[in-house]
């Protein structure tokens, strides 16, 4: 198992030592945590993202089965930030590990006098690819299928193809959905995101620079735990997370 030492920064691979010290720093070094009800700040998401493709290359993040999970967990950052841009409440992805669906989770902690409460949004997500025309036959394919009425579905369009979300907007109308709200991701260049919900319409959010930037103010981890109807959770702090492998 790989672990981490907090003040040099050294990764190291240790078999047998459950609680191994850093060599050079005498250190404890931390070990590996994993996704199971751990919620991750926007900003670690997208940072995350950012050294896969940096490690890997862009074209392996984009397409590699490996990354499906973090590719996943930075489309839901994107919406957490525009939910977070509408309304100034901060909120954590969390990766689903155990069943099929939902892929992600949108959570945030609501401080009420009797105790915290746990305000979550299920999310289902798809990508508009390439290969495809046109972002209502991917829309329309995952429509046609059964989902939970509060499930948020979302779309990352990433074809490189000309989105008219007016025309979107209009179609969504005359189409069933089973889910509660549809928002696209759209990326429009460098440091700059669309985010729009198209089911109901409106609203549109413009992510910039200065608002990743103001994301990283937000606490990286939570680890969440549930205690009667109140839930606990508490900062990580210090989590060592490596991206995972691509061979």
């Amino acid at each position: 198992m790989k672990f981490f030492c907090p003040t040099c920064g050294r990764e190291e691979e240790v078999i047998g030592d459950p609680n191994p010290r850093c060599r050079f720093c005498r250190i404890e070094m931390i070990r590996p945590s994993d996704y199971l009800e751990l919620w991750m700040s926007p900003h670690f998401v997208i940072d995350r993202m950012q050294k896969i493709s940096e490690t890997y290359g862009i074209d392996r993040a984009r397409a590699d089965r490996r990354f499906k999970k973090e590719r996943e967990a930075w489309t839901t950052a994107m919406l957490a930030l525009a939910l977070t841009k509408l309304t100034g409440q901060e909120w954590w992805i969390e990766i689903e590990t155990v069943e099929n669906t939902p892929d992600t989770r949108l959570r945030r902690i609501e401080q009420n006098p009797g105790g915290n409460i746990t305000q979550t949004h299920d999310i289902e997500i798809v990508d508009w690819e390439r290969n495809v025309d046109d972002i209502m036959e991917v829309i329309g394919n995952k429509c046609g299928r059964a989902y939970p009425s509060n499930y948020l579905l979302l779309v990352n369009a990433r074809s490189g193809k000309l989105l008219d979300f007016d025309r979107v907007i209009h179609q969504m109308k005359m189409l069933h959905s089973p889910f509660f709200e549809v928002w696209i991701v759209a990326f429009i260049g460098p440091g700059n995101i669309k985010v729009v919900r198209i089911a109901p319409g409106q609203p549109f959010v413009d992510l910039s620079r200065a608002d990743f930037q103001k994301a990283r103010k937000q606490k990286s981890f939570l680890k969440r735990g549930t205690r009667g109807t109140s839930t606990e959770f508490k900062d990580l702090g210090l989590a060592y997370m490596p991206i995972p492998r691509g061979d």
